[in-house]
């Protein structure tokens, strides 16, 4: 086991960010050319190292109730796990859906506005990103940055975001059996056809019912109901 994004309480080197002109080229190349989800994901997560200049780049996956997995790194490390405070933030942005910087001297992280692009909104005490990937208000995970080593201010966001949203996409046919069901549906009956999507959709999200049913387009209520009834 690897830790992949314990934050101490110290800023190594700063270096200058210079985004390569040719991101967005790039972008496409490995959107046109997609075959393989996880090489995909790596290739983009090693695309936003390029653009953002932050080499330690990790997407955390719920294994477990309130527990999160490493399971995507830019440094591709395997099984890489996180310390408590940032597992203690990953549920807070996963459930919430909202930015979460993890600043030094503070037990809690704090939001951060998605939509601020002042070089006041990010300093030098912010030791931690952690960006919700969601698509159609459905987290399917959260990315980590490190960013120790970045130029307080200089982070380029709108770059940031948009590998992002790819980066959902992405993973939304991992997360989801079929990805329709990812798309807000009307309560239906109960078919017994369904327990196979079911139980394979609380597989993908390692046992969390509340991010299945998310994704199922069902509440919690729903979900266990349907369990309950085709069991």
């Amino acid at each position: 086991m690897y830790d992949v994004a314990k934050i101490p309480n110290y800023r190594q080197g700063i270096n200058k960010i210079d985004i390569p002109v040719d991101w967005m080229s790039q972008l496409c190349t490995v959107l046109e050319t997609r075959q393989n989800d996880d090489q995909t994901i790596q290739q983009l997560l090693k695309l936003m190292v390029d653009v953002t200049t932050i080499d330690n780049i990790s997407i955390a996956i719920p294994d477990a109730s309130n527990r999160f997995q490493a399971k995507h790194c830019s440094r591709q490390v395997e099984n890489g796990v996180y310390s408590f405070p940032v597992q203690h933030s990953l549920c807070r942005a996963f459930e919430s859906g909202s930015l979460l910087v993890i600043r030094e001297g503070s037990e809690r992280p704090e939001a951060f506005n998605r939509e601020a692009l002042s070089p006041m909104d990010f300093s030098h005490r912010d030791h931690c990103l952690l960006v919700p990937l969601r698509l159609r208000q459905t987290t399917l995970a959260v990315l980590v940055l490190d960013l120790r080593n970045v130029v307080a201010g200089s982070l380029p966001l709108q770059e940031l975001w948009f590998i992002c949203a790819q980066l959902a996409h992405t993973m939304a046919t991992q997360v989801v059996p079929n990805f329709q069901t990812l798309y807000s549906r009307p309560y239906q009956r109960v078919n017994e056809n369904e327990l196979d999507a079911i139980q394979q959709t609380v597989a993908k999200c390692g046992g969390n019912k509340t991010m299945a049913a998310k994704i199922l387009g069902l509440t919690p209520r729903q979900l266990r109901y349907r369990l309950s009834k085709l069991s």
